[in-house]
């Protein structure tokens, strides 16, 4: 588990002195109790919380047989616990006395004292062992029904209440650029917090989250876990946001998190200049070049409502380029494209080739070169996608057998992290047959830390997806192995192996932040110096 720097709130020597001894002593007496429940992680977590000097004396902290008792529900109807929870509620109001708060006067007294108290400032999930900050960092509904109003989001932006709100606002900056700046201002005022004068660019607005925004509590913003004392040792919910949806009983909805993750994970590992792309896919929303276009389909008869939505006429899924050039089509043709090609499509690749244009990632590139001429009819470029999707499977699969083996490093050069370190330029922008086209693209080098953000947004994101792919089963696609590609495959890997002198230790950096199932921004931020590009 990550450690934060700990805060110690005021207690006397003697205390926290006691406190350990006290522990130690306990849990000589619990070492062999194997754990009822709970992510390795957060079973870690509640041993450091126990034996943390901020919780000393907190009631009952050991069951009979010396488990831990975190929880301290109200509803003990009998035993010897059954005043537990009375007598941790006491506890905290002599806490909060103490780092001098008035329980009897302060609203909202408890949950303060349990973040004032908390010694991390974050705490992993008890079901999935995700950490996440407990201070109000993460979007909210209220939030996300105001950015669904701004004419240029629509489906194709995902929008997760699980993500920081700095890297929500990196995508913003990603995809749309300048553009929403001018509505920042919107979206996080409230009737108690007036949005100050703040230069129009991105690390600005992240000094201003973190340093003034987030600690007002804001109600556009929510925690990563909510207080909940005295039911809990720590005073959080023991189920993050990340879970509580999905694990308390009565807030189970249907869960989109596959979606969410295959695209993401496709779109982290394809080859492509993404910064460009993800700034054209932002254009297709603003400018009024292609606001006003109509979808592809519509001389096809039926309902194409505008604006269109920016396709890749390449699926990501597939393996094709995520490149800055799109095909307009309206929100229900762009769901029943899905995963699959059209002739239409397979005949737009072949142009696009043509012109120069590298449409199809390194590890699809010879099932594509093999297949490509060969499709004259919708039937065989449906065909061609199914290949196309067994092979991304199969180059996934072969990602995490290289990412199982810790050679971290190597993976890391196949993110493209270098386009980062240039602020793409469009010009001449307009479209032609439902398709963007664009005269030059300049790229004018970052002087800013914002690229070393972007860098470390995609790393961080690009190993968590890759991850979390691999937790899905029953796939609708076949792992295509065969005494040939085993044999190549244990030579590249051969090839690694003679690297790692080299390589190993910053194959343990990322292994080890990997490892903790944390959002480990700062952490990834120290080894992307080390990366060379």
């Amino acid at each position: 588990m990550k450690m934060g720097k700990i805060a110690v709130t005021p207690n006397n020597d003697k205390a926290a002195s006691h406190s350990k001894d006290e522990n130690l002593a306990t849990n000589t007496i619990k070492k062999n109790v194997k754990p009822k429940y709970g992510d390795a992680a957060f079973l870690e977590y509640t041993r450091l919380i126990v034996n943390h000097p901020n919780y000393f004396g907190m009631p009952d902290p050991f069951g009979e047989k010396g488990e831990i008792q975190w929880e301290a529900p109200s509803n003990r109807a009998s035993g010897k616990f059954k005043h537990t929870h009375q007598r941790r509620y006491e506890w905290w109001k002599n806490k909060a006395r103490s780092i001098g708060i008035d329980p009897d006067t302060e609203k909202a007294w408890i949950s303060k004292t349990a973040k004032l108290i908390h010694p991390l400032g974050v705490k992993p999930c008890k079901k999935c062992g995700k950490e996440m900050e407990l201070s109000y960092s993460y979007p909210n509904e209220h939030f996300f029904s105001r950015v669904r109003k701004l004419n240029y989001i629509d489906e194709t932006f995902e929008l997760s209440q699980n993500e920081h709100i700095v890297d929500l606002l990196t995508r913003l900056d990603d995809r749309f650029g300048e553009r929403i700046y001018l509505d920042l201002p919107h979206l996080f005022s409230t009737k108690s917090i007036t949005i100050p004068d703040i230069s129009s660019n991105l690390e600005a607005w992240i000094e201003y989250l973190k340093e003034q925004y987030i600690p007002q509590e804001s109600r556009m913003l929510s925690p990563g876990a909510m207080a909940n004392p005295p039911d809990r040792f720590d005073g959080f919910h023991s189920f993050n946001r990340c879970c509580r949806s999905i694990a308390d009983k009565g807030r189970t909805k249907e869960n989109l998190k596959s979606y969410v993750t295959d695209r993401r994970v496709f779109e982290y590992w394809v080859d492509g200049d993404w910064v460009a792309a993800d700034r054209l896919m932002g254009q297709v929303r603003t400018n009024n070049i292609f606001i006003n276009e109509e979808c592809l389909n519509a001389g096809n008869g039926g309902l194409h409502p505008t604006p269109c939505q920016a396709d890749h006429i390449g699926p990501i899924s597939l393996g094709f380029s995520h490149r800055p050039q799109f095909q307009l089509l309206c929100k229900s043709c762009n769901s029943a494209k899905n995963n699959r090609m059209y002739l239409s499509d397979i005949i737009s690749l072949l142009e696009a080739e043509n012109e120069g244009h590298t449409v199809i990632s390194w590890f699809a590139e010879e099932v594509w070169n093999r297949l490509k001429h060969s499709v004259d009819d919708s039937e065989k470029a449906l065909r061609l996608s199914k290949i196309l999707r067994d092979n991304r499977h199969t180059y996934m699969n072969l990602l995490k057998k290289i990412m199982d083996e810790g050679y971290y490093t190597f993976l890391a050069s196949l993110l493209h992290l270098e386009v980062a370190n240039y602020n793409p330029i469009f010009e001449g922008l307009c479209i032609s047959n439902h398709l963007t086209h664009y005269k030059s693209l300049k790229k004018i080098k970052r002087e800013s830390k914002y690229a070393a953000v972007q860098k470390t947004r995609r790393i961080r994101i690009a190993f968590t997806s890759l991850n979390d792919y691999h937790r899905k089963e029953n796939r609708n696609a076949f792992i295509v192995s065969n005494e040939l590609s085993e044999k190549f495959f244990s030579e590249a890997m051969d090839n690694l192996k003679s690297l790692s002198e080299i390589t190993s230790c910053l194959d343990e950096k990322i292994s080890g932040i990997i490892s903790e199932n944390s959002d480990s921004k700062n952490e990834f931020r120290t080894i992307i110096t080390d990366l060379r590009e």
